[in-house]
């Protein structure tokens, strides 16, 4: 494309996971992807980090907005998507010297706009890996081939022409160079501050991060140890009472047993008077009846245990049908709803309408139209998946975060009661310690817990 001398060219640049430049566009060619004229197939189903960069005459970086975009599985992107780089770039404040003095940068730690802080992100300034070095070589390697005319004739003849007072101006310059090169060394020493404070903002915010994602990582754990242990508790405790009830189905077959041995011994005793051959057929017949008892006592035993395996095993099989038919149920509300409503939504949208709701922990929140009635169906199970918890601990949180008191109760019911830090973040909040004071505050299972040496 061929531009005036004094126009900007505009154009994208799209990183790749290891940092580098992996594609250029013209601008007018990122329009039409955003149009939807033309998908981008090697970015379907991922996002994106990219670059806005306007180009002075010269291939000198002159503004650099870095934002994040995201694309669907047929390389359109998402209709959630509305960053609008014109009014960054016009917003921009002042960046690194890649030239042609400090350029104009927006990025996640330098944006005037807080609203879409968020959706954009900040370069690497490490000197291995400067990302704002390999914007100047790329628009220097020049592979979009941008084009600017000349300046016009004229201004040429007019700067090229001789002056007659040719000593008085070059003193004007001595004195004007004089005073340029003080205000230039002192811009350059503002810049490099300026420069130190963004890269500083830039580690900084990448520490946050990984240390938001360690922490959210580590409260998953924690909350996944809980629920197996509170599970296989749970199955302790059932099978100790198959076991109960078992024992008490033997004893009493012992019971009548014992009852029936007596009975036979008492027969034997009054028996002793008479020949040994009656005794020996009733001894014989008292046995065989006794052993007769027991098999069947025992066969009994396990048939029954034979019925519970089964009938748990049906059960276990019911269960999970049931919950294949509630989560089929579920998903064809889903659908039912998002059919409804989708061209309503597509209008409200075509009309430049954002559907923007606000929750505690998760802040404003931008809902995509096809996550409307996912939201409307259960506006805290969406908000709990926004800050990446579960329903149950989300729904915890928020009783703290509204009330912030000990919930601990006592013998009687009655609940403690004392007032207690309040809990921001969701992932920070743990049941049974943030929600009670120092005096009722434990973690489950600790009495459980034994050491073990060796």
């Amino acid at each position: 494309m061929i531009f005036d001398h004094d126009e900007l060219a505009a154009a994208i640049m799209y990183f790749n996971s290891d940092g580098h430049v992996a594609r250029e566009v013209h601008y007018s060619e990122f329009e039409a992807v955003l149009d939807g004229y033309v998908p981008a197939a090697e970015w379907a189903g991922r996002n994106c980090r990219a670059v806005y960069v306007q180009i002075d005459s010269k291939l000198r970086v002159r503004t650099a907005v870095f934002f994040q975009i995201a694309f669907d599985k047929a390389g359109k992107v998402l209709d959630s998507w509305n960053i609008p780089l014109d009014q960054l770039a016009s917003n921009a404040t002042r960046g690194p010297d890649l030239g042609a003095g400090p350029i104009r940068l927006v990025c996640a730690s330098q944006c005037s706009i807080q609203y879409f802080k968020s959706a954009l992100w900040d370069p690497d300034l490490r000197s291995k890996a400067n990302q704002l070095q390999m914007l100047k070589k790329a628009v220097l390697r020049n592979k979009l081939a941008v084009q600017f005319r000349s300046a016009p004739e004229d201004e040429l003849e007019a700067l090229q022409r001789p002056s007659a007072d040719a000593a008085l101006i070059e003193k004007q310059l001595s004195i004007q160079l004089r005073k340029e090169y003080a205000k230039e060394f002192r811009d350059q020493m503002a810049q490099m501050l300026k420069d130190q404070r963004l890269r500083a903002a830039t580690i900084q915010s990448d520490s946050q991060n990984t240390i938001s994602e360690l922490k959210l990582e580590h409260s998953n754990r924690i909350e996944e140890y809980r629920a197996y242990i509170d599970e296989k508790t749970r199955a302790l405790d059932e099978e100790k009472e198959r076991n109960r009830q078992l024992k008490e189905t033997i004893d009493g077959h012992v019971k009548k047993i014992e009852g029936l041995r007596e009975y036979f011994e008492h027969k034997l005793e009054q028996a002793e008077g008479q020949s040994g051959e009656y005794v020996k057929a009733l001894h014989d017949n008292h046995m065989a009846e006794t052993e007769a008892k027991v098999d069947a006592a025992t066969t009994e035993l396990k048939e029954i245990l034979q019925m519970r395996e089964v009938e748990l095993f049906y059960r276990n099989e019911q269960e999970s049908q049931l919950r294949d038919e509630i989560a089929r149920l579920r998903s064809e509300n889903q659908a039912l709803l998002g059919t409804s409503d989708n061209e309503l939504l597509g209008k409200m949208l075509s009309k430049g309408i954002s559907f923007v709701s606000y929750q505690p922990g998760a802040g404003h929140i931008t809902i995509p139209p096809s996550d409307v009635a996912k939201y409307m169906s259960n506006p805290i199970a969406y908000a709990a998946e926004q800050c990446g918890v579960h329903e149950a601990r989300y729904s915890a949180w928020l009783s703290h975060y509204q009330a912030p008191v000990c919930i601990a109760t006592d013998e009687e019911g009655h609940i403690c009661g004392e007032n207690i830090p309040r809990i921001d973040n969701p992932t920070d909040f743990h049941t049974g310690e943030q929600d009670r004071c120092a005096e009722h505050r434990e973690v489950r299972g600790a009495k459980n817990l034994k050491l073990v040496s060796g």
